[in-house]
């Protein structure tokens, strides 16, 4: 069979991160996918993509960037949080309520969500944590870091508070 020219596009398997204590991942193991897959992860695999983009399952109650490995943070890339719900009847059905936290100190805010939706992190803005809660179906979390060749998610541009 011959390779098509155009499979250099196709990330066929994810990776897992590498080099973040194993540590990080205990308080959400049994409740979400941990660590995380991980499809594109800058320049790797697929050379020019320039993107981050990691996936998680989310199946009971659990909260991410509580502990001190995995702390509230910022990046210096834009990021999208995708929620999505995996009801097929009804695709705004999220199964779920989720606190998301956008800003730091007294501008720190709570962000509720309870449908499918999207949030926009914009570089520089301090995010985390997300505390799911009433999960009563999976959800899909996707996590898109845009122009973040430079993010690596391993030694990402994460400044710890």
């Amino acid at each position: 069979m011959t390779e098509s020219r155009y499979e250099k596009y196709v990330a066929r398997k994810p990776m897992r991160p590498q080099g973040i204590p194993e540590t990080s991942w205990t308080m959400v193991k049994g409740s979400m996918t941990a660590p995380p897959f991980i499809f594109l992860d800058g320049d790797t695999p697929i050379k020019g993509t320039n993107t981050m983009l990691e996936t998680m399952w989310v199946w009971k109650d659990t909260a991410v960037g509580i502990s001190p490995e995995r702390p509230p943070h910022k990046h210096e890339c834009d990021e999208i949080f995708l929620f999505m719900g995996t009801n097929g009847v009804d695709s705004n059905d999220l199964g779920a309520e989720i606190e998301m936290w956008l800003g730091e100190g007294e501008e720190a805010e709570k962000i509720a969500i309870n449908t499918s939706s999207v949030v926009f992190v914009p570089s520089g803005l301090v995010h985390l944590p997300i505390i799911f809660n009433n999960v009563s179906k999976p959800i899909l979390l996707v996590v898109i870091g845009i122009n973040a060749s430079d993010m690596k998610i391993i030694k990402c541009a994460l400044r710890e508070l």
